[in-house]
């Protein structure tokens, strides 16, 4: 049953797979593929949660990010033909739902849970030179990595709306939209700005450095924001990208990778753990916002705090004692 996408080609294994399951999906409709690249995040999302293996988590992360990022390029055409395409898949979404619906999918039970903020950045397109550089500037100070898979999902966007558009001015500006996306893509691998990355440790942990930073009186009152924020999104740091910090105005993702800039530079040589295998303090600074150089090393020496849990078991039980003790005179007399 789950394995009909895969036997048509389509997939998530790592990169290369996901930008082969795109152009596969060229030749079906809009509303195909919208609803096909939809289904393989979800059921992506799934697999990450029962895979352990590093390498094949890292392979199938990349490969939602090109899917992602494909969605995000759809958001960035304002094409007449695309608000029909949206009335269509409206239509479509709604059908797919109610046959989940019916059959009890585990999908649709995960989309009845609050919702949380997007992880795709609003704002991006490539109709004409003007956008695109906003787009750049949209895109300033955000995660390397994704920077990347953006402007590479939108001039794989770009180049589709090309084979159907016949208006020489609007293929004039689109193709200079991509040529500005194509400098930033060559500036990008020269200058190595993957190794910038800054790849994000999981919440509990951070919540666990949170304590040990209080224990040690250490000034934690602008991570604490930072963490409380990653808490909202419950650790699914793609999220930061579009929730913005009360005082500055800037979204997470950006307010993180620049404290981490003069941390990484102001920490380069220190110490990062003590002898007793706690991380020293200037190593705290960094796991507050999410960071360490060693991360391997920081998930097997710093356990996981996890999230107190809601007490309403301890209410229903105390509901239930009480009914229990006004029942036992009853039957006393009895």
């Amino acid at each position: 049953m789950g394995n009909d996408k895969e036997d048509s080609g389509f997939g998530f294994k790592d990169r290369a797979k996901a930008e082969e399951t795109l152009k596969l999906l060229e030749s079906h409709d809009m509303s195909y593929r919208k609803l096909t690249v939809r289904g393989l995040l979800q059921r992506a999302k799934r697999v990450l949660t029962l895979t352990k293996a590093p390498e094949k988590i890292k392979n199938i992360k990349e490969a939602m990010e090109v899917f992602e990022n494909w969605q995000a390029g759809l958001d960035g055409s304002k094409d007449k033909t695309q608000e029909k395409e949206k009335k269509d898949d409206k239509k479509a979404d709604k059908k797919k739902d109610e046959q989940k619906d019916a059959s009890g999918s585990d999908v649709e039970m995960e989309d009845k849970k609050p919702s949380l903020p997007s992880d795709s950045v609003p704002g991006l397109g490539f109709k004409d030179r003007e956008t695109a550089e906003g787009t750049l500037k949209e895109l300033e100070g955000r995660d390397p990595d994704y920077q990347k898979l953006a402007v590479k999902g939108l001039l794989g966007r770009a180049k589709r709306v090309l084979t159907c558009t016949k208006d020489e001015t609007k293929l004039a500006n689109i193709k200079e939209a991509m040529s500005i996306f194509d400098k930033f893509l060559d500036d990008f691998d020269s200058q190595h700005l993957s190794k910038q990355n800054n790849a994000y440790v999981a919440l509990n942990i951070v919540r666990t450095c949170l304590r040990t930073a209080e224990d040690r009186g250490l000034g934690v009152e602008h991570q604490k924001a930072f963490i409380q924020a990653y808490s909202d999104v419950n650790g699914e740091y793609k999220r930061l990208r579009t929730v913005a910090e009360k005082e500055g105005g800037k979204t997470w993702d950006i307010v993180r990778n620049t404290a981490l800039k003069d941390l990484k530079e102001k920490h380069a040589d220190a110490v990062l753990f003590k002898d007793n295998d706690e991380p020293t303090d200037e190593h705290l600074e960094l796991l507050l916002w999410a960071y360490s150089p060693d991360p391997a090393k920081v998930k097997k020496l710093i356990p996981e705090t996890k999230p107190e849990a809601k007490k309403v078991e301890g209410s229903r039980k105390r509901k239930s004692g009480s009914e229990d003790e006004e029942e036992t005179p009853s039957k006393k007399k009895k």
